[in-house]
């Protein structure tokens, strides 16, 4: 099958992929030819560029490639967050262009469920009334019934997110979130993660499924419901309510979007939920806690944990039972959680998983802290090599790097066999001394407190990790109360 993805963005590019991994021919389009460019140097499928509003740029895109060759169209291009004018060009101009040009193609319109203007918390179906009050939404019908009327297929899409992308979190985390109406439970949030998106898209287009689909995940949920449960995860203040903005773009509306019809034509979300998305997507949470840090709009929020990092036998477990016993805390380790889910020791995954596996085990379980609070968290040697892995580090407290030397370490580590890394032909000293230079900087830009442990005890070392940590935390505390 040969298909054009006609925007290649948040979703486009992800549908593109999944198209090509299938064994189908892809043709990605964008606006111009430096974004084609950069695709190309990136993607197995070929690029190209062509401006959808342009009938001669699109006619003449058609008469390069062969309008016959082209079995299915995507239109997912995106308004780049215009108003109606570019809403007239991109989508109503772009997808009649296209079904001009390709008539025998069969063409996929990817539309919003902000088309459904109901107020009252009802749930809504495909057969329910779309007819919105702003132009917006009423150029996003007319580009829909284009692509119907040229016996196409429409998906309505929900909110979207996913790596990078969470308005719902990154606006919680940066103090800008509310809930907005219908008497403090706020709208419901209709979501739908990006690769779910996606998928339904070569769903609908490798299956030739006529008609209007709704793409949403299993569990809309309010505002409330969604913000009380982030609140807990990431140790937050639930925010106050606020009035409905009339502004907004696409209107305001409170609508439980039902995916029922999708559903029964095989397709299920991979993520069922978005809280099923903060646990099992291993780049969704990292990816907003570090935009909000490298925005830097706010501080990023610390849960009040002790956190451990540094080379295998530098006493990060010895020291963290040490200091959670002096202050009350509970020891968590890593590695031990890993062992716990999989089933397995370390050495097993390694022997039978390889690294890179055991590196997602270690993400997860990292993942799985969020929102743990009186922690004294020990974590493996190699946490910091994976950069999903910084932003939660940081978030989840006080970062404290235990350096000893790789001789010292060497010692340390002789008689232990649940060193996988220090196995094989390398000499384990060497090898400890390669993998200090090469994760010194890791440790250095992550680490609030650097301890050399060389001379001291570890009941000494502890004491330093406990009482710095109550110096930050006290600071800390003050700042917030003062902002």
């Amino acid at each position: 099958m040969k298909v054009l993805v006609a925007g290649c963005g948040f979703v486009g590019e992800r549908a593109a992929d999944l198209l090509h991994a299938a064994g189908h021919e892809v043709i990605g389009l964008t606006h111009s030819p430096e974004s084609a460019a950069r695709l190309a140097m990136a993607k197995p499928w070929r690029t190209e560029p062509c401006d959808i509003s342009s009938l001669t740029a699109v006619t003449a895109l058609a008469a390069r490639l062969g309008a016959g060759s082209i079995h299915a169209i995507i239109h997912c291009a995106s308004s780049s967050r215009g108003g109606a004018e570019t809403y007239q060009t991109v989508y109503v101009d772009g997808m009649r262009h296209l079904t001009q040009a390709f008539p025998a193609a069969f063409p996929l319109y990817t539309s919003s469920t902000s088309v459904y203007p109901q107020v009252n918390g009802e749930i809504i179906d495909e057969t329910s009334f779309a007819d919105p009050d702003r132009d917006t939404g009423r150029l996003l019908r007319e580009a829909e019934n284009i692509a119907l009327n040229a016996q196409g297929a429409v998906a309505r899409l929900a909110g979207i997110y996913g790596p990078g992308r969470s308005f719902v979190l990154k606006n919680l985390l940066e103090g800008k979130a509310a809930i907005e109406g219908n008497e403090g439970q706020g709208r419901i949030l209709n979501q739908i993660h990006a690769a779910d998106a996606a998928a339904a898209l070569v769903h609908l287009v490798t299956q030739r499924l006529g008609g209007i689909y709704n793409v949403v995940d299993d569990a809309q949920m309010t505002q409330r419901q969604c913000l009380e449960r982030l609140c807990t995860t990431f140790g937050l203040k639930l925010p106050g309510a606020r009035e409905p903005d009339p502004n907004r773009k696409r209107g305001w509306s409170h609508k439980r979007v039902s995916n029922t019809k999708l559903h029964a034509t095989g397709w299920k979300p991979r993520y069922a939920s978005y809280f099923d998305a903060l646990r099992d997507d291993p780049d969704l949470a990292s990816s907003i806690l570090d935009l909000v840090q490298t925005t830097g709009e706010v501080p990023l929020h610390r849960q009040p944990n002790i956190l451990l990092i540094g080379l295998m036998g530098s006493g990060k477990t010895t020291v963290g039972r040490i200091v959670a016993q002096m202050i009350g805390f509970q020891i968590v380790d890593t590695d031990h959680l890993i062992v716990d889910t999989a089933g397995k020791s370390i050495p097993d995954i390694f022997a039978t998983e390889g690294e890179a596996a055991f590196r997602q085990h270690e993400s997860a379980a990292l993942r799985s802290l969020l929102g743990k609070r009186g922690c004294v968290i020990a974590t493996g040697g190699g946490i910091v090599t994976q950069p999903r892995n910084l932003a939660i580090l940081r978030h989840l407290g006080y970062i404290v790097w235990l350096d000893a030397d790789p001789e010292r370490l060497a010692r340390r580590t002789a008689m232990n066999t649940n060193r996988p890394l220090l196995s094989g032909e390398e000499d384990p000293k060497a090898k400890l001394e390669r993998l200090l230079n090469e994760r010194k900087p890791l440790y250095k830009g992550l680490a609030d407190l650097r301890i050399k442990t060389a001379e001291l005890t570890p009941q000494e070392t502890a004491y330093g990790v406990m009482e710095s940590a109550r110096v930050f935390f006290a600071r800390r505390q003050k700042l917030e109360s003062v902002g």
